[in-house]
This record gives C-alpha cells, structure tokens and sequence, in this order.
C-alpha cells in the first residue's frame, strides 16, 4: 500500500507542476563574451528555463535574432547592463569621383576605428557628440570599432549625377568655375551673356528641372534672365549657387541667406595655402532667420546657406575666385576644384536610389536594435536554487514503485 501510494502522489505531483508551474525557474546566465557559445545549448533547454545574458557591449545582430526566436518560442529571456549606444549611417556624395560621408553617433570621447573590406578607413574621437568621417571609396561593408561596441553598414550605391549649370558674363571666373567643374566630372551646362541681348550656351539649359539639373551657378547678376523659374526649381529640390555680387538681382532676393553689403577690400593671409585672404568678398551684413552662416571672415560673412523649400541655396560673397586656382601655391590648381565642388555637393539635388527607397541605407543602431527586439534592460529573475528534476527519473521511480507493489503482492499470494 506504501509503494501505491507514493507512486499516486508522484503522478499527482508532476499534473499539478505541469498545470500550475513555479514562478521560480531555473535560471541561466552568459555574458556578451560568452553568449555566441551558448546558444545551442539554450536552444535545446526546457521553455521553463529563464535565460539571462550580462552585456557590456551588444552583441551581433544574428545573436540578437537568435534570443528573439528563444523568446517566441516559450523562453523568458532578458537582458541588463549599459552597453553604448552607438549609431553609424553611410551616404553618398554628390561627388562624381564617389565619395562618401559616414556620420557616427556615441558617448563623448568614444574612440572610434573604421575599416572596409580593403583597410582602416580612418580613426576619429567623438568631442561632442559624434563625428563624421568622409572617404573617396569605401570598398564592401562598413565595420566600426566605437569603444569596443562593433557595428557595420553596407556601402551606399553611387549617387546619381545630374547636370551643372553655370550662368554668368563670359568672364574669368565663369570660365575657371565651368573648367574646374568639369575636370572633377561634374557635367556642365553653360549660359555665357557676351552682350546686350546675346547669350552663348553650350548645352540646352531649359527647361530648369531636377530631372536633368542637378545646381546652378550664378556668377553674376545675369542670373535675372532665369526669372521666376528659379525659383520654382529651387522649392522642388535643386540647388542654387549665388557666387559674388549675384545676390544683389532682384530674382533672386526670396532665396538669399541675408542681404550683401559693400564689397571688402583683399587682404593676404600668409597662413592660407592658395592665398584665400588674397581677394575681397561681398560679406553677408544681415542674416535672415533661417540662415546659416558657413564662414566668417573678420571683415563679416563669406559664406551663408538656406533652406528653400525642398532645396537649398549658398551664397559665396567670392567673386574673383579664379585667383586661388591662377596665383596659389602647389596643389591650388586641385584645391580650387575641390573647394567648387564641394560648394557644389552642398546644394545639388540628388535622387532617391533603389537602396535608399527600400530603406536599407537607414542609421544602424545596435542598441535600438536590441531593444526592439528584446525589450529594454532588466534585472535577473530569481530562480529556484535547487537543479531541476528530470521528469524521466520520477517516471521510471514510479513503475519502481508500481512493480514493487505488484511483486509483493505476488509473494504473499495477494492478486
């Protein structure tokens, strides 16, 4: 009678552990060095076991996948610790050479380390709050080092060029501004104003549209010849260039960053290596509320920018830069065409790729990531502090018993 019921009172202990389980689990732990190796063995473990992982950086994106499916699939599964939050995007230029701008977002004094498929990109600090970094190629995937959190960010597809036009009397610095465009790879459209009612144009300049525009320069005041148009293709997303005294025509007086003021008197800065103090400029005197200035100078603001609608426009008070690329020093000839077209890249209207439709090029978060996935940082369950019992041990006890019983009834002749 003994061994029935003990045998009873294991079958009813396992139905009522099985309908009413314990609060307490048997719990698991691994930190973020160890977490890649223990996920098999989590995978095959009970649901009723609690899985904890202790992180000082987040881990890879397959593992983070890996705990979400545990979770899904019955698992308690938490994390804690403080790993950095740390953001990384990859965007394309408006460079025809390729070029690539890689922003990245963590903790102030953060060491950061890039590297492609070929080599290190660059290593950078974070002063403030992040930093960005620029590269000619970028060849395969991004991978990043941010104070030992690792992220990575495919490489962005190539930006989809359109046209250049500059406008402006047939002068030096139109012509400079065209050829050093062109050497780049930029393709230039120019509008020349030769005299009173006569314009030189290589290449069909209307109708102004992003479609086949990407920014127009203006070297002078014969930018009023474009009328309200300019306008119009500025609010649709093209950039405008308003090199020199080109702010002072009336057209253009809705999209300027601020009014211009007399032009300053040159001045030679030894220090600059294509003698950019060797010419005078029209300074920004007064900056409308949404502009932004770029450069100040002790004689006022050489450069200004601002948003118009969905484009952008920049206002260089330079109007005889011809002058760096003619009269600077080694390398002025390079430095004059990468100081225009950067100047350029900053307001050309670039279209949408493929990748960024799909929103691939996205900001990489790893901890947002994480979050997403598993909830926010909490502390470990308690758990109970005995092993589990094997369920197949209890099993095969009570056919024991049951055989027990069954034996010593035979033996005292009881069926």
């Amino acid at each position: 009678m003994a061994c029935r019921f003990a045998a009873f009172a294991l079958l009813g202990w396992l139905l009522g552990d099985s309908i009413i389980p314990s609060s307490a689990r048997r719990l698991e732990r691994a930190s973020a060095g160890t977490i890649g190796s223990r996920l098999s063995s989590w995978t095959r473990a009970r649901a009723s076991v609690s899985l904890h992982t202790d992180l000082a950086t987040t881990p890879d994106a397959w593992i983070v996948d890996w705990l979400a499916a545990l979770e899904h699939s019955g698992h308690a599964v938490t994390w804690s610790g403080t790993p950095p939050a740390v953001a990384v995007s990859a965007e394309a230029l408006a460079d025809p050479r390729g070029s690539v701008r890689i922003d990245v977002a963590a903790p102030s004094r953060t060491p950061i380390v890039l590297r492609d498929a070929a080599s290190i990109v660059d290593s950078v600090r974070v002063s403030q709050l992040g930093a960005t970094v620029e590269t000619p190629t970028m060849i395969g995937a991004l991978v990043g080092d941010a104070g030992g959190q690792r992220f990575s960010i495919a490489a962005p597809d190539p930006a989809r060029l359109r046209a250049i036009v500059v406008v402006g009397d047939a002068s030096w610095e139109a012509k400079f501004i065209a050829a050093a465009l062109q050497a780049r790879g930029w393709p230039v459209i120019t509008k020349y104003h030769v005299a009173p009612g006569v314009d030189v144009s290589q290449g069909a300049v209307l109708p102004l549209d992003t479609s086949r525009v990407a920014a127009v320069v203006a070297v002078d005041t014969t930018i009023q010849s474009l009328g309200a148009v300019l306008e119009q293709f500025v609010r649709s997303g093209g950039g405008v260039v308003l090199a020199g005294p080109a702010s002072l025509a009336t057209s253009v007086g809705v999209l300027t960053a601020g009014s211009l003021g007399a032009r300053t008197r040159p001045s030679v800065l030894p220090a600059d290596t294509i003698s950019l103090g060797s010419t005078g400029f029209y300074p920004v005197t007064s900056l409308n509320a949404d502009g932004v200035a770029l450069d100040r100078r002790s004689a006022g603001v050489a450069v200004a920018a601002r948003r118009v609608g969905a484009g952008r426009v920049i206002q260089i008070g330079f109007d005889d830069s011809w002058r760096w690329r003619m009269a600077g020093g080694p390398g002025s000839e390079a430095a004059f065409g990468d100081w225009w077209s950067r100047a350029i890249a900053a307001v050309a209207y670039l279209p949408a790729t493929a990748t960024d439709a799909a929103g691939a090029q996205a900001a990489t978060a790893p901890l947002a990531r994480l979050v997403d996935r598993l909830g926010p940082a909490r502390p470990a369950p308690s758990s109970t502090t005995r092993p589990p019992v094997d369920r197949r041990l209890l099993l095969a006890l009570m056919m024991i018993l049951l055989l027990t019983e069954w034996g010593s009834r035979r033996l005292r002749g009881l069926r």
